[in-house]
C-alpha cells in the first residue's frame, strides 16, 4: 500500500510539471493573423431606444419649478403686517412723520430767510411755526387749512394765554451764552448723579419724610401708607432679578 501511494504522487509531480511546458509551448506557436475578413469581426452595435415620455413626470417637474419660484417670490416680499398689529414705527412713519416732515422743512427754510441760525436774538420763533403749521394742516379739520389762523389767533391759545402769559422776552434773549451753557451743564450733571442709587435712596427718604411731614396720619393709616408706596414705585425704575436698576 505504501508503494502504490509513492507512485500516485510521483504521477502528480510528472503531471504538474509537463503542464506549465505545453502552455508556454502553445503560446509561443500561436501567432495572429495579419489580416481578419469584415464578415469575422463584431462590431459593437448602439441599441437606439426610442424615449417614452412619462406625462406625470412632466407634471410634477413643472410643479416643483412653480413651486421654487413661488417661494423665491414669498422669500423677497415683505411681510404682511395686519392693521390691527400695526407696530409703534409703522405708525410713526405713516401717521406722524408724514405730517411732521413737511412742517419741519418749511420752519428751517423760514429761519433761513429770517437768520434765526445765525442771530441770537430773533423774532422768529420755530416752535411756534412748527405748531402753527401742524394745526392749520390737521387732515382731521381741513376747514383750518382754508383759515390759516396765525398761531395767535388761534381760541385755545388765547385761552393758554389768559391763564399762563408769556414773558415779554424769552429766556433765549436775556440770557448770554455762557450762562446759558451753564445752566445747561448743570441740568445734565444733576440728571446723571440723581440716577445713581445711592442719590435715589436718600431723595426716596427725604421724599417720605416731607410726606409724613405733611401728613402725619400717614404712620397710623395703613391705607395712606400704601398709596405713598404705590406712588413710589409707579416713579421708580424697575430692577432686575438681582436688586439692580437698569442703567
Amino acid at each position: 500500500m505504501a508503494g502504490k501511494a509513492t507512485d500516485r504522487k510521483n504521477k502528480l509531480k510528472d503531471s504538474k510539471s509537463t503542464a506549465p511546458n505545453l502552455t508556454e509551448a502553445a503560446l509561443a506557436a500561436f501567432t495572429l493573423p495579419e489580416s481578419l475578413s469584415c464578415s469575422e469581426v463584431d462590431f459593437p452595435v448602439l441599441i437606439k431606444r426610442r424615449a417614452k415620455a412619462n406625462w406625470a413626470e412632466i407634471v410634477n417637474e413643472s410643479n416643483k419649478l412653480h413651486q421654487q419660484i413661488k417661494e423665491y417670490a414669498e422669500a423677497k416680499a415683505p411681510p404682511f403686517k395686519p392693521a390691527f398689529l400695526k407696530t409703534e414705527c409703522d405708525y410713526i412713519e405713516k401717521e406722524v412723520f408724514v405730517h411732521l416732515i413737511p412742517a419741519l422743512v418749511e420752519t428751517l427754510n423760514k429761519a433761513k430767510l429770517w437768520e434765526a441760525l445765525v442771530r441770537q436774538k430773533c423774532f422768529f420763533n420755530g416752535i411756534d411755526h412748527i405748531v402753527q403749521l401742524l394745526w392749520n394742516n390737521n387732515p382731521r379739520h381741513p376747514d383750518r387749512k382754508e383759515k390759516n389762523l396765525h398761531l395767535f389767533n388761534m381760541p385755545w391759545v388765547r385761552a393758554e394765554l389768559k391763564i399762563r402769559p408769556r414773558p415779554y422776552y424769552p429766556k433765549s434773549w436775556l440770557w448770554p451764552e455762557d450762562y446759558a451753557a451753564t445752566l445747561i451743564q448743570k441740568t445734565v450733571r444733576q440728571y446723571f448723579v440723581q440716577k445713581q442709587e445711592d442719590v435715589a435712596e436718600m431723595r426716596e427718604f427725604w421724599k417720605k419724610l416731607e410726606y409724613e411731614s405733611h401728613v402725619p396720619e400717614v404712620e397710623m393709616n395703613p391705607f395712606l401708607a400704601r398709596l405713598f408706596a404705590s406712588s413710589q414705585t409707579h416713579t421708580q425704575k424697575p430692577k432686575d432679578h438681582e436688586g439692580n436698576a437698569p442703567k
